[in-house]
């Protein structure tokens, strides 16, 4: 990528995007997450080894946050490269617990990474991957 100004602009960018990702995420508003993900010909994300859909992705999330009281974490170690104007490569670990509706917690840690793109003025992930790993499950 060119001019370190634009970069930078674009890190931010990405940036941001993730931490909305997350405010989503801990709100557990099902629509604000999936947002951040691009309906576009070619998408799918890996999710702990299994290939997705995007509607398959949207299904999963829109059925799985209403059985949830919270999810608490985030992630760590963001790490942004810039592809090209429209295309950023994130890779990054995250750390969470995830309280299921009868009070039941799961902690978990993991990595992804996330092919975001700038289409119509918003950044969006088109393509991704990520794993999660127990660390313990407690009631």
């Amino acid at each position: 990528m060119g001019a370190e100004p634009e970069r930078n602009r674009i890190v931010q960018a990405i940036e941001q995007a993730m931490h909305s990702f997350e405010a989503a995420e801990r709100a557990l508003d099902a629509d604000g997450l999936i947002r951040h993900f691009a309906d576009v010909p070619g998408f799918h994300v890996y999710n702990d080894g299994v290939l997705l859909s995007y509607d398959a992705m949207a299904a999963g999330v829109r059925g799985a946050f209403p059985t949830l009281r919270s999810i608490d974490g985030g992630f760590s170690n963001v790490q942004v490269m810039v592809l090209a104007p429209d295309a950023a490569l994130v890779t990054a670990k995250f750390q969470e617990t995830v309280t299921g509706g009868a009070g039941v917690q799961m902690r978990q840690h993991g990595a992804a990474s996330w092919l975001w793109r700038h289409i119509d003025g918003e950044w969006q992930i088109v393509f991704g991957h990520v794993d999660h790993y127990p660390d313990s499950v407690s009631g």
